[in-house]
Formats: C-alpha cells, sequence, structure tokens
C-alpha cells in the first residue's frame, strides 16, 4: 500500500514538471482584442557585444479583434540608443534558404489592437515594432531553429545572433494560430 502511494505521489509529480506551456492568450482590457503570443520569445545578442547591452525579443502575436485576425512579428528591445528609439527599422530574418525583409507598421500599437505590453519584465524605456506577417512565412520561421535577424535603419545594419532559442514556443504558437 505504502508503495503504491509513493508511486501515485510520484507520477503526479512528474506529471505536473512536464506539462507543456502553449501559448499565451489574454484579453487586452484597452482594446477588447484577443492576444494570443508565443509563451517564449527568441532572443537575440548584437553581434559583437555582450547580451546584457543590446538584445531584441522576437515574439509572434495573433490579434483578433471580433473574429479579424491579423499576425505580427513583435521585436522588443529593452535598451534602445538614441538612433534606434525613433528609428522604424526594416526587420532582416534569414530562415534557411530565404531572406524575409518586413517593414514596421506606421500606426501606434493601440490601433492594430495592442495596449499594453507584450513583455513584463521590459523596462518603459523599452522600444516595440510590430512587423505583420502572412500565414507562410510565419510557418515558415516556426519550422526552423537556426534563423539569422538583423534590424535596418538607413545605412546602419545591427545584426544579432540567437541567445535563446525561441523555436519550440513559434511551432507552439503555428499550431494554434495557423489553423
Amino acid at each position: 500500500m505504502r508503495s503504491a502511494i509513493v508511486f501515485l505521489f510520484t507520477t503526479l509529480l512528474v506529471g505536473c514538471a512536464v506539462t507543456p506551456v502553449g501559448p499565451r492568450e489574454y484579453l487586452d482590457e484597452q482594446t477588447a482584442a484577443t492576444i494570443t503570443t508565443v509563451a517564449e520569445p527568441w532572443m537575440f545578442n548584437r553581434e559583437g557585444t555582450t547580451p546584457q547591452l543590446d538584445f531584441i525579443n522576437l515574439y509572434a502575436i495573433d490579434v483578433n479583434r471580433m473574429g479579424d485576425h491579423r499576425k505580427y512579428l513583435a521585436v522588443v528591445q529593452y535598451w534602445p540608443t538614441a538612433q534606434w528609439r525613433s528609428a522604424q527599422p526594416i526587420l532582416e530574418i534569414r530562415v534557411a534558404d530565404e531572406l524575409l525583409q518586413l517593414k514596421p507598421i506606421e500606426v501606434q500599437p493601440r490601433e492594430i489592437g495592442i495596449g499594453q505590453p507584450l513583455d513584463a519584465a521590459a523596462p518603459r524605456s523599452s522600444k516595440y515594432w510590430f512587423y505583420p506577417i502572412e500565414d507562410a512565412p510565419l510557418k515558415k520561421l516556426a519550422q526552423h531553429k537556426d534563423i539569422a535577424v538583423a534590424m535596418l535603419r538607413d545605412d546602419e545594419r545591427a545584426t544579432y545572433v540567437m541567445w535563446k532559442d525561441g523555436s519550440a514556443a513559434f511551432n507552439d504558437f503555428a499550431t494554434v494560430a495557423l489553423d
């Protein structure tokens, strides 16, 4: 009897430890849109710097406004320098043999349904950019682990290397958002 209780307790404990975390979904109380986002972002640090000084988080998000679903990639830079704070950089992503170049939206995030920060840990000085993306490139991105990212502004190119792999979370997001 005692071994059966220990077995059940161990099974319960192991089951709780491996519970998968899927995409995060919440109601944005400021815009009344339902936001679905990856559970964990892909993290990149700028090539040639330490991760603490210049890094970006890359999120996939779905904004649902009364059945009208729009997908975006969101880039969050915690401590942007002055030249990046006012920039509208092009996001360049190399996925396998394909190069995606995405232009940011030119409206305030609230206008696309995002009234609250995606990253609760990000400081107020953070800069967010949102890039519309179609289903096919998002699906391709979700299927690859090895991607390269760059931000292009005027004649400046900031190249970022992967610091934390977010491919599993992107794949989980794609499974839910690309039905």
